[in-house]
């Protein structure tokens, strides 16, 4: 009975305790696209003027009526249908928007969502925070992405002398070597859990340990993200929210304003590896602004540098399907190893030997003197959780995203296919 009062007792103090992890996790399970409306939140606003893409009329928009065989993974079955009509049959809240040559050629909404439908886009806020990084570098507020760590954040010099060695661009790169695990059950004891739903941002930072040593290999790694935001807010002096406001929302002119996630009222440490809340239209243009080499209507927003540095491989080493650079993915590794570079280059080099449309760019070591081959289609990617998608091509002047309510691989595969589709048009 003592044991019984006990642990009713310890239930009782955990749900009183409005902040406390375990609260939280009990009360509001895995993360969510909503999680807007629960945790503690800082406005993004936008401009008055809104920019506004250009459409295609309904006679013109091919992809809405272009009938193609769909395996849908939850009937279990191959069905010929359009594109509009595969997405509407997963039944889950979604968007999807495609622009091609600054033109929206396909806009669908589906289980209630519309065009003004917001949803935390997760880790595509990674792809934001680089964004605001290579601003904060053009504007003076960096000096250098070869600066440690410790430059903005001298406290945690006392932590650990190896965060002397973690420079900004590993940051970027996500080859830290910070000992994070990418944990997406929920698990109270993860750090993924303090950093998410706890409420000490700042404390969960100074607690990392690393692994290795900053620079040696890419490991996938919210942490990073979440350094290098607090870096953006400690060398600008402004909130998060606040920068990217004045230097990205208004003057793209966002149709509405964005949120993004603090880890409390107390501290208001953003989120900037997850938190950012938007919608499909105003987040194409940020595959606008980065097709267009950092500049928008004459402005130059990052430097056109940062940019291609972006939207290029240099990293290696990952025996991942993908790599990472300034948080876009880039890349796919081929099918075939090689037990040198010379016949990996010469293999390839055959153009022939290549799918449609897709080119070697460079090589990923694989360990024992093997290396597999980089391969690309001119796209790059930023990937949220639950499959929230922002895309760009520059080789194709495509634009594309997808925000879903669901862990669901009909939609991404609906979604993939409609962009596969105009690349034959």
């Amino acid at each position: 009975m003592r044991k019984l009062i006990q642990a009713f007792a310890v239930l009782a103090c955990i749900m009183s305790l409005d902040s406390c992890i375990v609260y939280k996790g009990l009360k509001y399970g895995n993360a969510a696209v909503d999680d807007y409306t629960v945790f503690e939140q800082d406005t993004v606003h936008r401009g008055p003027m809104a920019f506004t893409f250009p459409e295609l009329s309904e006679t013109e928009r091919v992809l809405d009526t272009m009938r193609l065989n769909f395996y849908l993974a939850r009937q279990d079955s191959i069905c010929r249908m359009s594109i509009p009509e595969a997405m509407e049959r997963t039944g889950k809240p979604a968007a999807a928007l495609i622009i091609r040559n600054d033109t929206i050629v396909f806009e669908h909404y589906y289980g209630g969502w519309n065009r003004d439908s917001q949803s935390c886009i997760f880790s595509v806020t990674k792809t934001i925070t680089s964004m605001l990084c290579g601003i904060a570098l053009k504007e003076g507020y960096i000096k250098s992405l070869s600066d440690p760590v410790t430059d903005y954040i001298p406290e945690l010099q006392k932590e650990d002398p190896l965060f002397d060695s973690l420079k900004i661009e590993h940051l970027l790169d996500m080859t830290a070597g910070l000992k994070f695990k990418e944990n997406y059950s929920w698990n109270p004891f993860s750090k993924m859990a303090h950093l998410y739903m706890g409420n000490d941002a700042m404390k969960v930072v100074k607690n990392m340990k690393f692994s290795h040593k900053p620079g040696e290999y890419y490991h996938y790694d919210s942490m990073t993200s979440q350094i290098l935001g607090i870096i953006i807010e400690r060398a600008t002096g402004m909130p998060y929210a606040q920068y990217l406001s004045g230097k990205v929302w208004q003057p793209l002119g966002m149709e509405k304003n964005a949120l993004i996630g603090l880890d409390s009222r107390k501290h208001r440490v953003a989120k900037s590896y997850a938190g950012l809340t938007s919608n499909v239209r105003d987040l194409a243009k940020i595959g606008r602004l980065y097709l267009n080499s950092g500049n928008w209507n004459g402005t130059q927003i990052i430097d056109s540098a940062f940019v291609a540095r972006s939207l290029s491989t240099h990293v290696s080493g990952e025996k991942d399907k993908y790599l990472y650079s300034y948080s876009w993915y880039w890349g796919i590794l081929g099918d075939k190893s090689f037990s040198n570079i010379d016949s990996l280059v010469n293999y390839y080099n055959d153009r022939h030997n290549l799918p449609e449309d897709v080119m070697f760019s460079g090589w990923v070591r694989q360990g024992k003197g093997k290396a597999k081959a980089l391969l690309h289609q001119g796209g790059h990617w930023a990937f949220g959780l639950y499959g929230q998608v922002l895309y760009v091509n520059p080789r194709k002047n495509i634009i594309g995203v997808f925000l879903g309510a669901d862990r669901t691989e009909d939609y991404q595969n609906v979604f993939e296919k409609a962009m596969n589709a105009l690349y034959t048009l």
